[in-house]
């Protein structure tokens, strides 16, 4: 029945390189091009260790290249309603606490943080309400942005993620709710504003009045992405100095940081058997060979600016600068985002004016992330009017597209508080690779797993038929898996007493006598999993299955029917249900439902193996230890509570440089993070035993009912054949 269905073989693939020897050509002839006019610099800035933590780009993803696309509308919808949807979490009033007192910041650094409010002021930016100060968030939270005046919002009632984005509405309810988003988008007190002109984009690389047309010309190449293009940007204006546009900036920037990919040997040796300790040594390999094309160019175009040769430390900075302290940034064509989008939301289908941005808004990037309580304050583009009929301003719109910090609604800050904004539902992993941190008990952890695969030309039939329909349905041979209890219908698992906020943090561990909950696997999951346990001749059902709804969703767009979400593929089975109904089931019924659970046998199976994998490369002889041992380790750092810089870490290192505290922290970042990913990986394990287990025990009593029926239908028709025999003798 299940015989045969069997994962196949375990093989890595060897991850890509990017291979461009007409990079360092081109580039190398570039700088021959020599900038004559170039004033000689004094040096590099001489940066102080300090840093706040930063919003950051939603991950790693293809450049879109320097023209504007039209998918960048649609792009710049989901960026901004992801900001929203993250800002909106938590409490959104006052603390009737005092805010906790600023740290002194030393005589040096009080300075540097005295140039960069001038700067900033200089550069049109209005600070008037904030300054950048030592941070409030705990150690290792660097540099923050702090309130020096009151601000409080006089709108309260729904959050702001409800008047972005509203639903439900037709017609003249629309339109009426995008004027109330405009509305409340001009009710939103302003906290600071930044000027766009400022912040540092591919178009400034391509403006630089020496290195533009370089800029210019290997963008358009397609030598360099964009995302390349700002970071050689950034390693050029710390190599200026003082000479930099951007030098009381670049001064009051992090000197070093704690993300993975600086990490020494001992320290990335924290994380084995993680996803990140494998994503850590792939960014890493890329990093390298990407230096290893821009080194000699950069040395040249240096050597022409009479600069000091770029280093790997300068690469590794501006890398960390950039993903670090990066926004994506949706920028309107006229007002502000969020009132764009509200009015397309209430237009229907249509384009959405926006353009989408990537870059560092210097100023800005001092916000810390706070996960709860929520933040206070919430940023978003917003260009000067046009005059359109029919559209709203946003508060006073600016002269020049700006970046507006906010308040968020019924808020309130005082002098001295620092202010939060959210850098979104980003789990532990994303937070340590790009911001250097993780937070105690996130909600938003996830476990990866993966389907391993043989190589390529390796493929047999099955197995291309096999991608071939992964592919069909929108899937890839790896999944993420939030904690077993917060999946959509699942239900909670009792848990140990926990002091955890709620809403704050994941379902606590279970109790250990407590009953374990019903498995409930997202379908895209169980989709991916089934497709591995398919043989051929059900791969080839699932296929034309789909070719058929895909045919239907066709006709329906072409007769202009709303179309229904898809729905997942592979059959719904509750085991509860089943038994219930088990002694009503007719013999066909239960040899149908006795192959379909088979089918769902093998996938569990498959499921349950991965999850034994998974725990033995993370508490394994190649991992770091059981659970219980990473437990007590974190007890005996935080001495017996969380810190509360786990709530507004820092993306960096803070102002101490004391290499014994740097290790600590980056140890406690690894353990916070690996220890998530241990609970999770037991919690499926738990789970999926369970449910394999229950799933077997079904079968076996499917089968004795189905044995039992065919004897008790044999016994009647012998029964039936004997008197109908001795009938005719008695004849």
């Amino acid at each position: 029945m299940v015989g045969g269905r069997v994962l196949p073989a375990v093989c890595s693939r060897a991850a890509a390189l990017e291979a461009s020897g007409a990079l360092s050509t081109c580039t190398r002839a570039l700088s021959a091009m020599a900038l004559e006019q170039a004033p000689a610099a004094t040096g590099p800035a001489a940066g102080t260790a300090t840093a706040g933590a930063r919003v950051g780009p939603s991950g790693p993803r293809p450049s879109a290249g320097r023209t504007w696309r039209s998918a960048a509308a649609a792009a710049g919808a989901a960026a901004v309603v992801g900001i929203a949807a993250a800002a909106a979490t938590g409490a959104l009033t006052a603390s009737a606490e005092a805010p906790a007192p600023t740290p002194a910041a030393s005589g040096d650094e009080a300075e540097v943080l005295a140039q960069l409010h001038a700067w900033l002021q200089s550069q049109g930016a209005d600070v008037s309400k904030v300054q950048v100060k030592p941070s409030q968030a705990g150690p290792g939270a660097g540099l923050g942005l702090t309130a020096t005046a009151a601000v409080s919002s006089p709108r309260s009632g729904s959050g702001w993620l409800s008047w972005l984005w509203p639903r439900g509405r037709q017609g003249a309810a629309n339109g009426a709710a995008a004027a109330a988003a405009a509305a409340a988008a001009a009710a939103a007190p302003l906290v600071a504003s930044f000027p766009l002109a400022s912040a540092i984009t591919v178009r400034t690389c391509c403006e630089d009045p020496q290195l533009g047309q370089q800029f210019s010309w290997m963008l358009d190449k397609q030598l360099l992405d964009e995302r390349s293009a700002i970071m050689v940007f950034l390693l050029l204006e710390r190599l200026r100095g003082e000479r930099s546009r951007y030098a009381p900036w670049i001064r009051a920037l992090p000197a070093s940081f704690d993300v993975p990919i600086v990490f020494s040997d001992a320290e990335l040796a924290e994380l084995r058997g993680t996803t990140l300790h494998r994503a850590t040594a792939a960014v890493g390999g890329r990093m390298r060979d990407q230096w290893a094309r821009l080194e000699e160019p950069l040395a040249q175009v240096a050597r022409d600016l009479g600069l000091r040769r770029p280093t790997w430390e300068d690469w590794a900075w501006a890398y960390c600068v950039f993903w670090s302290r990066g926004q994506s940034l949706p920028v309107p064509e006229s007002g502000s985002a969020s009132s764009a989008l509200a009015q397309h939301s209430s237009n229907g289908p249509g384009k959405v004016n926006i353009q989408m941005l990537e870059g560092l808004v210097p100023g800005l990037d001092f916000a810390n992330h706070r996960a709860a309580p929520g933040p206070q304050c919430w940023w978003e583009v917003v260009a000067p009017e046009r005059g359109a009929a029919g559209a709203s301003t946003s508060g006073t719109p600016p002269a020049a597209p700006a970046v507006r910090l906010q308040l968020h609604g019924g808020g309130a800050v005082r002098p001295g508080e620092e202010l939060f904004i959210s850098y979104g539902d980003k789990s532990n992993e994303e937070l340590l690779m790009l911001y250097g941190f993780a937070l105690p008990r996130n909600p938003h952890d996830h476990l990866m797993l993966y389907c391993p695969l043989p190589p390529q030309s390796e493929w047999d039939d099955v197995m291309h038929a096999r991608m071939e329909l992964l592919q069909a349905y929108a899937l890839r041979p790896q999944f993420f898996l939030p904690h077993p209890d917060q999946v959509p219908g699942a239900r909670p698992a009792a848990a140990k007493p926990s002091k955890a906020k709620a809403g704050s943090a994941p379902p606590p561990p279970a109790a250990p006598d407590a009953p374990v909950p019903p498995l409930v696997l997202p379908g895209e999951v169980l989709d991916a999993l089934e497709v591995f346990v398919l043989n051929f001749q059900e791969l080839a059902v699932r296929s034309k299955a789909l070719q058929a709804k895909m045919e239907e969703r066709r006709a329906a767009r072409t007769a202009g029917a709303p179309l229904a979400a898809m729905s997942q593929h592979s059959p719904v089975l509750e085991l509860a249900p089943l038994r219930s109904r088990l002694d009503r089931l007719s013999p066909p019924e239960l040899k149908h439902y006795l192959a379909a659970l088979g089918l769902r046998m093998a996938t569990l199976t498959t499921f349950t193996r991965l999850l034994e994998i998974k725990v033995a490369e993370l508490e394994g002889p190649d991992g770091t230890g059981p659970l219980e041992a990473d437990e007590a380790l974190l007890a005996g750092m935080d001495g017996g509570g969380e810190q509360q810089g786990g709530q507004g870490a820092a993306a960096t290192s803070p102002a101490s440089t004391d290499p014994a505290a740097q290790r600590q922290r980056r140890l406690r970042a690894a353990v916070l993070y690996r220890l998530g990913q241990k609970g999770l990986a037991r919690a499926w394990l738990v789970r999926a035993k369970a449910e394999l287990a229950g799933l077997l025990a079904l079968m076996r009593d499917m089968q004795a009912r189905v044995d039992g029926l065919e004897r008790s239908g044999a016994t009647a028709a012998a029964g039936a054949v004997a008197g109908a025999a001795a009938a005719a003798g008695g004849r």
